[in-house]
């Protein structure tokens, strides 16, 4: 009989759902609130909405360390939600007073809330199974699919509410999801399992005292940092640099064995990015594809063009459980892909995702505009690859890293996701027609042209991904080591 999964993890799956349904609230719509509403051009809202997206990556290392050695992963998930909560209710009195000064205050309070909070999920989790556990891999897809039921509802639902009452109703649709995590937290906390000896410590005032002060000023430089572009990708690039430093002196206190696995680990890591690259395309050149090119209704009924994002977590959710199912069965008969080979396939299958997207210029009408198909079915193929690689990268860092480090490493991980956010950005900016009208037939053309480099591109880091998982296959095959010996050195 199959053992049911831990208390703590039904837990937290209601708290991601809610988390989603805020976070991707917003994702949906920024880019496109900012040029509607404050004017800002197209190329620069996607590198804003990158900055914003990057940021708020890259202070998961922070949060990471946080929940590992300072406030404990519990006190950081409950912190992190208040913040987020704060934010949200900051840009929807933007958007009620007309005061843009205050989207980028309440965007640099999110920032500092998803830095602080969102590494706790992922280690708490990690914590409330025994090492090697099989029911993880299965526990991260379900997680997974859990965060893309609240995508869904918010992406598709988040840009009707915009346009049909208002952005500041759609802004306090996330402020009100923040605000039942944090309610749920006070009520279900004690039955948490810790994830660190930091969650079962009494945190002494002055302590408390220097983070919310932290807390405070990193919220006020990420806010600037918002309104300065290039300062802001310098300061990216610096952490991203120190982080992969510190990541090596951790390696070096390792046995061998773990250390070849962490190898895996940061390889792994290398693909990734170039996957988040392409995810960051959803909510700009691929979410403005559709607002130029895809006919705004779907078996004669209406839909809002921005909503179509919501195509890829219902994809998610449909094929979530039949891959956790997939990855179960095979790994009890011990068939189960590897991990790098599940990243090269997911990244071949991104690339005929983006191919599909390239492939639909070909099809359009007299007036360039294309059948609903040509927007599901790119989302359809993105959702396997993003299942191999996204999902499973949390797993991958569960098993390839020390336990020791485990928020760090979490944090460290989701600094690929900050470097691609303004990478992804910037190439998403290639697909923009700032200063230049274009009418639906031309833009079809420029945008099947450009998913058809996307393709390539993909393809090629995909190849090179298949002929580097023998290799990583090779190192993984030592037995992971966490031992008494290790530990010392640490």
């Amino acid at each position: 009989m199959k053992k049911r999964h831990p208390l703590t993890f039904y837990i937290l799956c209601s708290c991601q759902f809610w988390w989603a349904l805020s976070f991707y609230s917003l994702w949906a719509i920024l880019p496109v609130f900012l040029g509607d509403e404050l004017g800002i051009d197209q190329k620069t809202s996607f590198a804003t909405f990158g900055a914003y997206a990057a940021l708020g990556a890259a202070l998961l290392f922070v949060g990471g360390w946080l929940a590992d050695k300072v406030l404990g992963a519990k006190r950081t998930l409950v912190w992190g939600f208040f913040f987020q909560g704060l934010g949200y209710f900051i840009i929807a009195y933007s958007a009620l007073t007309a005061q843009p000064t205050y989207v980028f205050i309440g965007l640099g309070t999110i920032i500092v809330g998803r830095g602080i909070g969102s590494v706790a999920p992922p280690t708490i989790i990690a914590a409330s199974y025994e090492k090697d556990d099989p029911r993880l891999d299965g526990a991260y897809t379900l997680f997974y699919m859990v965060n893309n039921i609240g995508a869904f509802i918010a992406q598709l639902g988040a840009p009707i509410v915009a346009y049909n009452i208002g952005w500041t109703a759609a802004f306090i649709l996330s402020a009100v999801g923040m605000t039942v995590n944090v309610i749920t937290y006070w009520i279900m906390h004690k039955k948490i399992n810790p994830a660190s000896e930091a969650d079962k410590l009494k945190i002494p005032f002055k302590t408390n005292s220097l983070f919310l002060s932290g807390a405070l000023v990193t919220v006020a430089m990420a806010s600037y940092l918002l309104t300065n572009l290039p300062l802001a990708q310098f300061v990216l690039a610096a952490a991203a640099v120190t982080i992969l430093f510190l990541i090596m002196r951790e390696m070096k206190k390792e046995q061998p064995e773990s250390r070849m696995r962490m190898i895996v680990g940061l390889a792994l890591m290398g693909q990734a990015l170039a996957f988040f690259v392409l995810y960051n395309q959803m909510p700009t050149s691929l979410n403005f594809f559709a607002i130029n090119n895809i006919e705004p209704e779907i078996f004669g009924i209406a839909i809002n063009p921005v909503s179509y994002q919501s195509f890829n977590p219902m994809w998610v959710i449909f094929l979530s459980p039949i891959l956790a199912h997939i990855y179960t069965t095979l790994g009890a008969k011990g068939k189960d892909l590897s991990m790098p080979g599940k990243f090269a396939l997911g990244m071949l299958i991104c690339s005929a995702a983006f191919a599909c997207a390239g492939f639909s210029q070909y099809f359009g009408d007299e007036n360039g505009m294309l059948n609903p198909f040509w927007i599901a079915a790119p989302h359809f193929l993105f959702a396997i690859g993003e299942l191999l690689i996204s999902a499973l990268g949390l797993s991958a860092i569960a098993k390839l890293f020390p336990s020791r480090i485990r928020g760090f490493i979490y944090g460290a991980w989701n600094m690929t996701l900050a470097i691609a956010s303004v990478a992804g950005a910037w190439v998403a900016g290639l697909s923009s027609n700032t200063g230049v009208e274009m009418t639906p037939v031309e833009s079809l053309v420029s945008y099947g042209n450009y998913f058809y480099a996307l393709a390539i591109a993909a393809a090629v880091v995909g190849v090179i991904c298949v002929i580097m998982a023998p290799r990583l296959n090779r190192l993984l095959e030592t037995p992971p080591t966490d031992t008494p010996e290790t530990l010392k050195t640490a």
